[in-house]
């Protein structure tokens, strides 16, 4: 990781030492942010009339982004919950357009400013905004007034209520460049990369305007080139979208690929008499990913691929996906073998794919249309295209989006599993939604989840199959016999199994996969038409839903929701992993390492480039006293075993050995000695699994057994000083007020049980 955050650093460095210096000033100066602590109110029962003229400082104070459940008080509150705060408007921006941007508000929203409704919108993991250039006041404080409703929920993930992600005003001439669009699509039967850059270009003047966008493109090699400029014509009042086109020989490019995440930077400018006006930049990655028959091809290449789900939950941080989450869970789910997946029922969060761009992980975004019944898997729906043009336009440039689905196991209401089906009006939202995204990008894959494509009633009539790029397919239990079905159904496309499972793994450091599972997860190798599985699911997650445990936390994943390890996490790594074996051994004489690759017909199965072997020694005491690093030759699938053997020093008692990928990203490791993990008696008083802090507040999460139901905890700055008390009814999850400056201890204890030992925060 280091060698490529040292590129990532260059590579800005070079972009700001090539940009005019006027252009970076206008830029800097564009944004304002307004996270931070808002007014916030939390009721079913206010008039929205007289709430825009309260005194707001009566009001509590939440920050943005953020999510109200997070709080002990509105832990379990459903519904509308206002936010408030005032800003002024920077003198210098009094004669440009002025726009408010909500990054994401779940669920429902409602915006007013200054006591004007501003507008509406539906949907809670995609941008919108406003144009307030006539309303906003140039010569005193405006007042921003938000509702969040979060009534609306399907599935079984938590509806984390409210601003979940930035809120900014953002400021601009009369015209400008409202996005860039860049597609880079190699064409490897005749050498050249196919390049369209699509602009849409607002004119907010009353008089036509002669434009010229100039773009410039910087690539991984530092070096930058120019296409040609492209000038358009915007009459007044007016927003026009202009494509411009060009190649590039194949060979002159560096590709985009999950090992090798190469990517390159649009700079556009926007000019008018001479002066730029606007510029745009966004980071792009060139490759091709498509199904060809039975088979799914990366730049030309057949690869089979896993990946995990992973739901945007955190019992701290709710679903706002701070960096810090998004870089630890991402690399955490590479070192476990994943490179592809549909992971989640709703658009992923910007920054989430910005590192996903950067660190090789290709997802399938999904609208959240979801489950039996699904109550927007309606013919025409303008609502789920409206989702679906939202997450588009905002995420077309991201290298790792490589597909989009139109929803999760949409099916019929009411009767059996057995007997499911989608409805004719089902079967034409899915077609429908397909034309739709075929119409926005034809780049990418299109797809739609289905839990009905295995069970006796499916059939061409009732299964969109024939739009469908790549057939995806759920499944808990008997994997193999209900691919085998849906593929004699549906044949000559690939299966990607997006989530499979067998059932909840459970919430303690031992729960591990049943055989059942593994099993599952050896047969479908067998499969050829099959590309590849996710696992559901990466994390924990909070719920709701039937079956969750009394913690509220569901226990699917192989970490808990604290990212805390589960015996399934190492389980799930040596099933994903990119070799079929890794071995290490201590001889009487000599040291030896054995790299089993994967077989043609073996998931994952995909050409190794890039990667080492780093070995470490260890004596009797199990200090260590070597450490070196072994390059790897290409490795293809089908390829023999790799046979490393050392002349063994006297004092060498121990070998661990770790296969790193490009990204010097750990993916399988092996010792030649057998570890045995230490036992941990087991107590009835909640255990606690996780402090952190965030700014003056613990957070703590702790164990929920069935019989519990009020927690009561004691805490101080020392083990013998635990002189504050709290008592509370919250299951798995509570945050205290505590000064950054102090250190802290809790223990805990239920009303069935006795005292837990005390923990410390550790920072």
């Amino acid at each position: 990781m280091r060698d490529f955050a040292c590129l990532a650093l260059f590579t800005i460095v070079f972009l700001s030492s090539c940009s005019p210096k006027k252009a970076d000033t206008v830029l800097k100066n564009e944004t304002l942010s307004l996270n931070g602590e808002w007014h916030f109110l939390a009721s079913n029962e206010e008039s929205e009339e007289q709430l825009l003229t309260v005194d707001y400082a009566k009001w509590d104070t939440l920050s943005v982004p953020g999510n109200w459940d997070v709080e002990n008080k509105y832990a379990h509150f459903k519904g509308k919950g206002y936010y408030q705060r005032s800003f002024t408007l920077p003198e210098n921006w009094q004669k440009k357009q002025v726009r408010l941007k909500f990054d994401a508000v779940y669920e429902t929203s409602k915006v007013w400013l200054n006591g004007k409704l501003l507008g509406e919108h539906e949907g809670g993991y995609t941008p919108f905004e406003f144009n307030i250039t006539d309303e906003v006041r140039t010569d005193k404080p405006n007042s921003i007034l938000v509702m969040a409703d979060n009534t609306f929920r399907r599935g079984a993930w938590w509806a984390w209520g409210g601003i979940s992600r930035d809120v900014s005003l953002l400021a601009h001439n009369d015209v400008r460049l409202v996005r860039q669009h860049i597609s880079a699509v190699p064409d490897f039967d005749n050498g050249v990369v196919d390049f369209a850059i699509s602009y849409k270009i607002e004119n907010n003047s009353d008089t036509p305007q002669n434009l010229k966008i100039n773009p410039d493109i910087l690539g991984p090699d530092h070096k930058s080139w120019q296409p040609q400029t492209l000038e358009v014509t915007v009459a007044a009042n007016e927003t026009i979208e202009k494509v411009l086109t060009f190649k590039k020989e194949l060979k002159e490019v560096e590709l985009w690929h999950f090992d090798r995440p190469h990517l390159y930077v649009l700079n556009s400018s926007l000019v008018s008499n001479d002066q730029e006006v606007d510029a745009v930049s966004d980071k792009f990655g060139i490759r091709k990913m498509e199904a060809i028959g039975e088979q799914l091809f990366l730049n030309n290449e057949a690869v089979r691929l896993n990946g995990f789900n992973r739901v945007h939950d955190h019992r701290l941080y709710g679903n706002t996906e701070p960096d810090e989450l998004i870089k630890n869970d991402i690399l955490d789910i590479k070192a476990l073998g994943g490179n592809f997946s549909r992971i989640m029922h709703a658009p992923a969060s910007k920054n989430l794919l910005q590192f996903c761009d950067s660190i090789g992980y290709m997802v399938i975004e999904e609208i959240p249309v979801w489950g039996r019944g699904a109550p927007n898997a309606t013919p025409d729906n303008p609502r789920t295209k409206k989702w679906l043009d939202e997450m588009i336009a905002r995420d077309f440039n991201h290298a790792s989006v490589v597909g989009w689905s139109m929803g999760n196991e949409i099916g019929n209401p009411d009767g059996e599993w057995q007997d499911m089906t989608m409805t004719p009006g089902q079967y034409e939202y899915v077609n429908d939604m397909l034309d739709h995204v075929a119409s926005l990008d034809s780049t990418r894959l299109k797809t739609v989840v289905s839990f009905t494509s295995h069970l006796p009633l499916a059939q061409p009539g009732n299964e969109p199959y024939e739009k469908l790029d790549l057939l995806c397919m759920n499944s808990y239990g008997e994997t193999y016999e209900k691919v085998g079905r849906a593929h004699a159904k549906f044949p000559g496309k690939p299966i990607f199994i997006s989530e499979i499972g067998d059932k909840q793994i459970g919430l303690t450091p031992d729960a591990g996969f049943s055989d059942t599972l593994i099993e599952q997860l050896d047969k479908i190798r067998t499969l050829p038409y099959v590309v590849g599985s996710a696992l559901w699911t990466y994390n924990d997650y909070r719920s709701d839903y039937k079956a969750t445990p009394p913690s509220e936390n569901r226990a699917w994943g192989v970490v808990d929701v604290w990212r805390n390890k589960k015996k399934a996490y190492k389980q799930i790594q040596d099933i994903y992993a990119p070799v079929q074996g890794l071995k290490a051994s201590v001889g009487k004489q000599s040291l030896a390492i054995t790299l089993l690759p994967r077989n043609e017909q073996d998931i994952p199965a995909y050409i190794m480039e890039g990667y080492t072997l780093v070995y470490e020694l260890f004596n009797a005491e199990d200090q260590s006293i070597g450490k070196e690093r072994i390059e790897l030759p290409i490795i293809k699938p089908g390829d023999d075993a790799l046979e490393f053997n050392f002349k063994k020093e006297n004092n060498v008692a121990r070998i661990d050995v770790g296969l790193w990928s490009p990204m010097q990203i750990e993916v399988k490791t092996a010792s030649s000695k057998v570890w045995k993990k230490p036992t941990v008696e087991a107590s009835d008083s909640p255990v606690i699994e996780f402090l952190g802090r965030k700014s003056e507040s613990i957070s703590i999460g702790y164990t929920v057994s069935e019989k519990d139901s009020i927690f009561t905890f004691k805490y101080g700055n020392a083990p013998e000083h635990l002189t504050e008390e709290i008592t509370t009814d919250l299951k798995g999850a509570i945050k205290i007020k505590w000064p950054s400056s102090e250190p802290f201890f809790v223990k805990l204890k239920s009303d069935v049980t006795d005292w837990s030992t005390t923990e410390q925060l550790i920072e």
